[in-house]
């Protein structure tokens, strides 16, 4: 059946920024009297999971769940599109303005006196590095981050603590940094591919006889500390991705570089087996002897190899093929326990993916040249590793693989007078793009003394190496040594953030025209203390601006990259370009429709057999999964899903409002610039120098409360 739903059309082709006050946006859910018994409970967030890779082919078992049970066809993810800043909005049902979270890398400017910044080693047991914006997918970061913010690095109460506060039963596993923030006060039952806590389910576990992730042992001391057994091994250990060297980038074609290689059939998910021990331990000890009325399961496929690979290639399909034999063995230990008529499993992602590339017409798709031998590296848990002979050929006449949307965010404002920086020193990229006579935007060098990179012959792409004072590295200054105006990126993937410590208004103005500019980036938006800039919306108007956080975390201009939906890659549509990260195929992140529309699957007791058309997010998950078990969550921004419930808390049909937010007014009198040249010497003629954004917004509105939903942020360039 079909919710009913009332949509209305807007007379107007956008909106002004009068017309998106804060009677819009996402208001607090109103606390709710439980009306129905608790419901046990599982969250299984496949991580990078597009609605269209769901088929009886690829994801039979999922398939099967979408048949039987609640389908929203038109869910959305957090802005922006990252792991843990939708990780975060799983956690407490919020977006940014409210839980104050920023991930995944994010900078914390020197506080206090002596600019103190925080200090404490990663999982691996060594220092961590917080002078560059740290990434967050590390539960030693997660807990360094919270101390430094005095136990409130969530700024709101997390679904996890509110059902333990009720006296329930949790458990977590799966992905590093991703589950860890779901429950940061350690409260329940956790396994990801770092630890296991608490440290009495360590001792149980090897007396059960299973084996621990290896760096377990980094995360307990003294009287705790953990000894692994003879034939432990390393459960959660996970291939690298299949490369081969390439000479393309080098004019002269004698430096070679590494390229992950998209045409590999041979590697599969490199963390198949880390994924199926982690699900061992929950289905055959946690979930029969603990009992949870609340799990969480969140593992890094499909995402891990549609970043290596790219969205629809044959290892990305088999990491489909991978999460989905999860899921069966999930289902099936519901059932051989007993628990499967009683059981609610909720299957989400936290955002889409998208093929990184720039435009076929500048960066046409190339063909590979099958490698004739296997990866020289050794089985990783069973997934090849290593390198094979494969090789960049001609331009594709159908199908091909990009090469192509790589965006170096420091060198590129380095080169333009700007003192930036992104907390990387030297490194090359196979992905900075080849045009159709096959040169590449950025060559690589060799830095044969040492003096830019710190090491002799080290190899580098960076433009801003051709000033008068060369720079090809770009590590954040020591606390107290950034320049005036400095400006810290935090390179994201999909979108990049943008830090001004000094809060100088000329210095944002000039970053944003140059973000203008530049046409690799799309939709901008700035921190509303300085003011309307023309074409650019305020951070809040997109859930970003939170007053605890301004000056301690918060970004002071946030950009997503150019995608477009419209061109495909092996067979899946969405292109973007990416914040540099070393040669990924694929990637998320940005405000493309690709990114932001995910998946979002119920199945259980507790929901209809439906289609839900209206728009839902990732930040209703937790306020429906609290409804369910008997609780609420009135500090959400998110609301109860009643749409797909079978006792829903409220049985009012929402109405919604498609509508397009516009800034105020356009920027006009601006050069473009081609991304085929970093210097900005060759301008875009076909365009004549008007900039604007459109944000596609949907407004429902149910028992009197609005919540808007954004379908995506388009940079218009004219």
């Amino acid at each position: 059946m079909k919710y009913a739903m009332s949509m209305v059309a807007t007379l107007t082709a956008s909106l002004m920024l009068g017309g998106c006050g804060s009677s819009s946006t996402t208001p607090a859910a109103t606390p709710v009297t439980p009306a129905i018994t608790a419901t046990r409970t599982i969250i299984m967030v496949w991580d990078g999971l597009r609605p269209d890779s769901v088929n009886a082919t690829d994801t039979p078992n999922l398939y099967g769940l979408r048949q039987s049970g609640a389908n929203f066809t038109d869910n959305h993810s957090t802005y922006p599109t990252f792991t843990m800043m939708n990780g975060s909005s799983f956690a407490t049902g919020s977006f940014p303005k409210t839980s104050g979270f920023y991930g995944n890398t994010f900078w914390t400017p020197p506080q206090g006196t002596g600019n103190t910044i925080p200090s404490g080693n990663s999982a691996g047991g060594t220092p961590q590095d917080y002078v560059d914006p740290v990434f967050t997918e590390d539960y030693q970061v997660l807990n360094t981050l919270n101390n430094y913010y005095s136990g409130q690095l969530l700024l709101v109460k997390s679904l996890f603590a509110t059902a333990q506060a009720g006296g329930l039963v949790t458990a977590t596993i799966g992905k590093s940094g991703a589950a860890y923030i779901q429950d940061l006060g350690q409260g329940g039952y956790f396994l990801d591919e770092n630890t296991v806590s608490p440290r009495s389910l360590v001792t149980e576990l090897q007396t059960a006889g299973y084996a621990l992730p290896t760096n377990t042992v980094r995360g307990y001391s003294g009287t705790d500390a953990v000894t692994l057994s003879a034939t432990n091994g390393n459960p959660t250990a996970r291939a690298g991705y299949v490369t081969f060297n390439t000479t393309a980038f080098d004019p002269n074609g004698v430096q070679a570089i590494a390229s992950r290689d998209p045409s590999d059939a041979t590697q599969g998910a490199p963390e198949d087996a880390a994924n199926k021990y982690m699900m061992s331990v929950f289905t055959s000890y946690i979930l029969p002897t603990k009992k949870p009325m609340l799990s969480l399961i969140w593992f890094r496929t499909p995402d891990n190899v549609e970043h290596g690979y790219g969205p629809g290639t044959a290892n990305a399909k088999a990491g489909l093929r991978s999460q989905d034999a999860r899921l069966g063995e999930l289902i099936s230990a519901l059932r051989s326990n007993g628990m499967d008529s009683t059981t609610n499993i909720i299957v989400v992602s936290d955002h889409g993916h998208s093929s990184v590339s720039g435009p076929l017409n500048l960066y046409p798709l190339r063909t590979i040249n099958a490698s004739t031998t296997l990866p020289n590296g050794p089985l990783v848990n069973g997934s090849t590793s290593g390198t094979n002979n494969a090789s960049i050929g001609g331009v594709a006449a159908s199908g091909g693989y990009s090469f192509s949307g790589d965006v170096r965010s420091a060198d590129l404002l380095t080169y333009r007078g700007f003192n930036a920086y992104d907390g990387t020193k030297c490194a090359v990229s196979p992905m900075y793009g080849l045009n159709a006579a096959g040169t590449p935007t950025l060559a690589v060098q060799v830095d044969t003394t040492g003096s830019l990179c710190g090491a002799a012959n080290t190899k580098y792409q960076a433009i801003s190496a051709s000033l008068a004072k060369p720079v090809a590295a770009f590590a954040v200054p020591a606390p107290g040594s950034l320049p005036a105006n400095g400006i810290v990126v935090a390179a994201n993937g999909g979108s990049d953030y943008f830090y001004v410590p000094g809060h100088d208004a000329t210095t944002v103005k000039n970053l944003v025209k140059f973000l203008q500019q530049r046409e690799e980036y799309g939709a901008i938006f700035v921190d509303s203390r300085y003011g309307s800039i023309p074409g650019t919306l305020t951070m809040a108007q997109v859930n970003l601006e939170n007053a605890n956080r301004q000056n301690n975390g918060q970004p002071d201009v946030v950009v997503s990259f150019n995608w477009d939906s419209t061109v495909s890659i092996q067979g899946m549509p969405g292109i973007e370009f990416e914040s540099f990260s070393a040669g990924q195929h694929g990637m998320h992140g940005s405000f493309g429709i690709n990114d932001v529309h995910n998946t979002l699957i119920a199945s259980g007791p507790s929901f209809s057999n439906t289609t839900v058309a209206g728009p839902s997010g990732n930040v209703d998950v937790a306020p429906t999964v609290a409804y369910l078990l008997g609780l609420s969550m009135p500090q959400a921004d998110g609301r109860i899903l009643n749409e797909a419930l079978v006792t829903p808390a409220s049985k009012s049909a929402p109405s919604v409002v498609v509508s397009t937010v516009a800034p105020a007014s356009p920027a006009t009198g601006l050069r473009f610039e081609l991304p085929t040249d970093p210097t900005g010497a060759t301008a875009d003629s076909s365009l004549t120098g008007s900039y604007n954004i459109n944000l596609g917004v949907k407004d429902l509105t149910v028992d009197g409360k609005t919540y808007r939903y954004f379908d995506y942020a388009k940079a218009i360039r004219q």
